[in-house]
């Protein structure tokens, strides 16, 4: 009866511990606004952004990253004065920081704009921004 109640025990043990999993994304969320000033948008005229990054997690307060695409690849994003690339990631801080847009051509632009953490504990934000540029 004894090794019958220990093969029990140990029997719930192992589907107790099957049960869990590795998954260390927290339901943590970073979420990114931007403001852009209502005016009239031209081509080669930066465009100023300014970029707000928050987050509910407990983690850091740095360690975050920003991601930029371009479908057409026909505009430039900076951050100072300096420019970012297409696909790179480069830090951005929590809270609000300028950025600036400068299209290259007329038409309809559209900016991604992926906020996420470095180590990815958190979920990314994706941004989709869409410019109107007259001539």
């Amino acid at each position: 009866m004894k090794a019958l109640l220990s093969i029990l025990c140990l029997t719930m043990l192992a589907t107790a511990c099957q049960q869990e999993t590795l998954n260390i994304e927290a339901p943590y969320r970073v979420k990114l606004q931007v403001y852009t000033p209502d005016v009239a948008l031209r081509a080669r005229q930066a465009q100023p952004l300014m970029l707000d990054l928050r987050t509910d997690s407990y983690y850091k307060q740095y360690g975050y990253r920003l991601m930029y695409y371009q479908q057409s690849g026909l505009g430039r994003l900076f951050r100072d004065t300096t420019a970012i690339r297409q696909r790179m990631p480069v830090e951005i801080p929590l809270g609000q920081s300028r950025w600036s847009f400068i299209p290259e051509t007329t038409g309809i632009n559209e900016v991604i704009l992926i906020a996420q953490q470095e180590r990815g504990y958190t979920r990314p934000d994706t941004l989709h921004i869409r410019f109107q540029v007259n001539p």
